[in-house]
């Protein structure tokens, strides 16, 4: 069987230039998602209006938690997928790929039955204006209509990630996201549908990028194909997925808690700060994909050699992937230590120019800092892929969100002030990253893929 059918084999070759060549690709993902979500802003803005606009906005973070929660759960399947690839046992994989699917389309048939019937409770819970009702509610059942094809894309774009086939699920977000801005242009420009036009747009293009990843697997000849006479739930492997994914779904559904939290606070400070505070966002969104991407990176790449028994290989990519991880993220750090102001001028209207000055000395704040942000997402992904993600889960609650939330409560009433505020990010950071390198070191020991 040829390496291009079996994926890309983590477990051999040189271990920089592999982590590099599998990162790259997901970067590239995420920033491509990044710029088709700001050209939908832009199309739906521009066409549809503030109304439009604000109405999207308005459900935004109700979106946000199942979707989190069940990417995050799917994550189980990723992980025991690299591992047994990485382990050369085929039939336990071939369990793996089948009950995965079976899971994306079950649970996203569950969730878009039950968001359906919720939405307009969680709606007016969140009291959403009168004049955006209408607009948000027919966004959001679009949406929840659409989420099995939207899990089979993600849990089929984790199989091809699993098995260290990166390029891949980049190849069909661009597909999939120029048709996504087309069919905004069709249904809010042409059709002139608003809010729910994009909703559709959204779920026709995740309906696209299902059937492109799920043609790839079903015309592969690998042992992670798929056969529809084979599409059933094993019930150990279902147990398994769970045990894994579940402490990640809890952690990426409740992580947005904590930043809530802090936006109260900095909400209090006054206007300009807030608009700081946003532009500030615009600017370093590099560190977070950077981070994030070379954290799954790691984690894939200790998946497949824990499942390989490469032992020695595992601790020193893990040693690779912290190297990369903060030398691309200081190289970003110090672009915006410097150049944050320059940065921020082409982003705010030149009467606003203050805005960016302020954005600046946030930059010179947390720049120097961003780093230990990377070494807890490397420490945190290499944990995860030796198959333990209950306790890195307990790391980050704690270390990051209760830390933040605690700094609102207790520090900042102290000593109020918006950089007050703005210090529990890198406290949390801190904590975090100190909290994950101890415990890697005691995991070390009982693990025999991370043991020296």
């Amino acid at each position: 069987m040829t390496k291009e059918k079996r994926g890309v084999d983590l477990t051999e070759g040189s271990v920089g230039k592999r982590l590099l060549l599998y990162f790259l690709p997901i970067l590239a993902g995420s920033l491509f998602q990044q710029l088709y979500s700001t050209v939908d802003a832009v199309i739906l803005g521009q066409f549809a209006g503030k109304t439009g606009l604000a109405a999207i906005d308005a459900v935004y973070s109700f979106l946000k938690l199942p979707v989190n929660f069940f990417v995050g759960l799917s994550a189980g399947t990723t992980i025991l997928i690299s591992q047994f690839f990485g382990a050369r046992d085929n039939s336990s994989l071939s369990k793996a790929v089948h009950t995965g699917i079976c899971f994306a389309l079950a649970g996203g048939l569950a969730l878009s039955v039950l968001g359906f019937l919720v939405a307009p409770l969680c709606l007016k819970a969140m009291e959403v204006p009168r004049e955006l009702f209408d607009g948000s509610l027919s966004y959001v059942r679009i949406l929840f209509g659409g989420f099995a094809l939207s899990m089979l894309y993600n849990v089929g774009a984790g199989i091809l990630r699993a098995v260290g086939d990166s390029r891949t699920p980049f190849y069909v977000l661009i597909v999939a996201g120029g048709a996504n801005v087309v069919l905004d242009l069709v249904f809010v420009a042409i059709f002139k549908m608003n809010a729910p036009g994009a909703a559709l747009a959204t779920v026709c293009a995740q309906g696209l990028s299902a059937a492109l990843v799920l043609r790839v697997l079903l015309r592969t000849g690998a042992p992670y194909k798929v056969c529809g006479a084979e599409l059933r739930f094993d019930r150990a492997m279902l147990y398994s997925i769970c045990r894994i994914g579940l402490p990640v779904g809890l952690q990426s559904a409740l992580y947005p808690v904590a930043n809530m939290v802090v936006q109260s606070g900095i909400n209090r400070t006054g206007t300009d700060n807030i608009a700081a505070w946003a532009l500030c966002g615009k600017l370093d969104f590099m560190i977070w994909l950077i981070a994030d991407s070379l954290s799954e990176a790691v984690s894939t790449f200790v998946a497949q050699n824990h499942g390989a028994g490469k032992y020695a290989r595992t601790r020193y990519g893990v040693r690779v992937g912290l190297f990369m991880t903060v030398g691309f993220i200081a190289l970003i750090s110090a672009a915006l230590f410097f150049g944050s102001v320059s940065l921020g001028r082409l982003l705010i209207n030149p009467a606003d120019l203050d805005i960016a000055f302020e954005a600046g000395r946030i930059m010179h704040f947390l720049a120097p800092l961003y780093c230990l942000y990377a070494i807890g997402e490397v420490y945190a992904g290499a944990i995860r892929g030796t198959g333990e993600t209950f306790r890195p889960m307990l790391i980050t609650l704690l270390g990051t969100c209760a830390t933040r939330i605690l700094w609102i409560l207790f520090v900042v009433p102290q000593h109020p002030g918006f950089y007050t505020i703005l210090g529990c990010y890198p406290v949390s950071w801190a904590v975090t990253a100190v909290a994950f390198f101890l415990y890697y070191r005691a995991h070390k020991k009982r693990t025999p893929a991370l043991r020296s």
